[in-house]
C-alpha cells in the first residue's frame, strides 16, 4: 500500500514522522506540530482495496469509476468516525483535535498516547494488572453508551496500555450512534465481533461491545481469545475461563461466560455486572497479598 513519505507536510504544519500501522480502510502515522513541537497521531482515510495514489504519491483517488460511489460512502463513514470522537471527550478514549480535507482525503489528528496493544502488554508481563484496567475501561464504555456510542470494534489491539497501566480505547472506525444508524456495513473483527456484527440488518447495542470486551478479557486471563463465532456456532466449545486458570474467582468465570453468550438475547445486558466481578476480583487479590 502506497503510503506518504516521512517529511511530508500536512496542513502546513504537521509533519509526517512514521507509520503506525495499515488497515483496510485506513493508515495511522506519527506526526509533530512543527510549530509547537508536539506529537499526534494522524489517520489517514485510505480504502486500501479501491483507493490508489496519484503521481503526486499524496493525492489520493479511487481506483476505478465503478469505485467511487463505495469509495465516497466509507469517506463518509471516516468522516462520521471523527465527529464521534469530537462529540465524545472521554477520558481513556483517543482524544480528538480535529479533521480536515486534503490530497483528496479526510485526516483526523488525535493526542499522542504512549503505550503499547494489549495483546503485546499481555505476553510481555506475566502478572498483567488486568482488573484495574478493565475496570477503568468499563468506566469509559460506560460514559460511550450514555452518548449513545457503540464501539463494534472492541479487541485487544484496540486498546493501549501505558507504563503505569492506564489504558486508552483508540480506533472508533466502526462507530456508531445505535439509536439512530442503520444498514450499517459490515466490519468484523476475528475472535471479538458477536454474532449481530455478520448482519447489517441485525440489532446492534451495548450487548455488541459487552460482548467484545467480555471476549478481550477472556484473552488478558487466557492468553487465547475466545473462539470465533463461525467455530462456535457449529459446535460451541468455548472453554471456561477457571478452565485456564483455577485462581479467577467463580463470580467473574461466569459474568464473561455470560457475556460471550452467542444469542444477543441470553447475554449479559449490562456491564455493571462485570465490574461488580471485577472489584470482587480485586478485592480478593488485595487480601491475597495482605497475607503474603
Amino acid at each position: 500500500m502506497p503510503t506518504l513519505q516521512e517529511c511530508t507536510l500536512l496542513k502546513g504544519v504537521y509533519e509526517i514522522k512514521n507509520i503506525v500501522k495499515k488497515g483496510n480502510l485506513s493508515v495511522v502515522y506519527f506526526a509533530k506540530n512543527m510549530i509547537t513541537k508536539e506529537l499526534f497521531i494522524i489517520k489517514e482515510f485510505y480504502p486500501s482495496e479501491i483507493a490508489i495514489r496519484d503521481t503526486d504519491n499524496q493525492t489520493v483517488l479511487s481506483r476505478l469509476p465503478s469505485n467511487k460511489a463505495k469509495f465516497n460512502q466509507l469517506k463518509e463513514l471516516f468522516i462520521q468516525e471523527a465527529t464521534i470522537l469530537q462529540n465524545l471527550n472521554c477520558q481513556h478514549v483517543a482524544k480528538y483535535i480535529e479533521h480536515f480535507e486534503e490530497n483528496g482525503t479526510i485526516y483526523i489528528t488525535m493526542e499522542y498516547f504512549e503505550g503499547v496493544p494489549l495483546d503485546q502488554y499481555v505476553i510481555e508481563n506475566t502478572n498483567p494488572t488486568y482488573v484495574s484496567i478493565f475496570l477503568t475501561l468499563i468506566n469509559t464504555l460506560n460514559n460511550v453508551h450514555q452518548k449513545g456510542i457503540i464501539h463494534r470494534d472492541i479487541k485487544p489491539s484496540n486498546i493501549l496500555i501505558a507504563n503505569d497501566g492506564t489504558p486508552c480505547l483508540i480506533d472508533f472506525g466502526s462507530a456508531i450512534d445505535y439509536r439512530v444508524t442503520k444498514d450499517t456495513p459490515i466490519l468484523t473483527s476475528k475472535n471479538y465481533s458477536p454474532l449481530e456484527l455478520y448482519s447489517n440488518k441485525s440489532n446492534q447495542n451495548v450487548k455488541t461491545d459487552i460482548y467484545s470486551l467480555s471476549a478481550t478479557i477472556y484473552y488478558a486471563i487466557t492468553k487465547n481469545p475466545p473462539h470465533d463465532i463461525s467455530e462456535r456456532l457449529l459446535d460451541d466449545r468455548l472453554l471456561d475461563i477457571r478452565d485456564y486458570n483455577s485462581n479467577i474467582n467463580y463470580l467473574l468465570s461466569r459474568m464473561i461466560m455470560w457475556a460471550l453468550a452467542l444469542e444477543q438475547k441470553k447475554r449479559c445486558f449490562s456491564l455493571k455486572f462485570i465490574k461488580i466481578a471485577l472489584l470482587y476480583e480485586k478485592i480478593r487479590l488485595l487480601k491475597r497479598r495482605s497475607e503474603i
